[in-house]
């Protein structure tokens, strides 16, 4: 179902138009009425390089994925605690309403993500998520998230 636009929210074509500038890299384009992005970001000179997606509906909220390479859980089997899924970042809290439609994703959502994976790394090797924020209990979907009551 697409999502109906909410005013002063950016249109499909204005997000696809501002990824394309802020993100020549990345193959970005409008197909049956989701804008999809995708391309290879390494967040530091030390960090890994990664394959990542985002799929946006307009005046939905954008779904990201890490796909290559897989976001692995520590040696001891501990699980990322800011993931909604094995593979999909939580960028931010959408009960928060630290990102909306009216909200250009390239100045956003990737930077976001970039973000988000040095703090991942930096888990990886100490067990201390150091990018704060709320975490997304294990199998819940940004859809019950954004249905939260705030504070939980």
């Amino acid at each position: 179902m697409v999502g109906r636009r909410r005013k002063g929210s950016l249109g499909l074509h204005e997000q696809l138009a501002r990824m394309k500038l802020a993100w020549p890299a990345f193959r970005n384009e409008i197909r049956h009425g989701c804008l999809q992005c995708s391309g290879v970001i390494r967040s530091l000179p030390v960090t890994a390089a990664y394959a990542v997606r985002m799929e946006y509906h307009e005046s939905n909220m954008p779904t990201v994925y890490v796909d290559d390479p897989e976001l692995r859980r520590r040696d001891n089997g501990e699980r990322c605690p800011h993931l909604y899924g094995d593979n999909e970042p939580c960028l931010y809290w959408p009960p928060g309403r630290e990102w909306s439609p009216q909200m250009s994703l390239a100045l956003t959502i990737i930077p976001w993500l970039h973000e988000w994976l040095v703090f991942y790394e930096g888990w990886l090797v100490t067990g201390e998520w150091q990018g704060g924020g709320y975490h997304p209990t294990p199998g819940q979907t940004k859809v019950s998230s954004d249905r939260a009551d705030e504070g939980t």
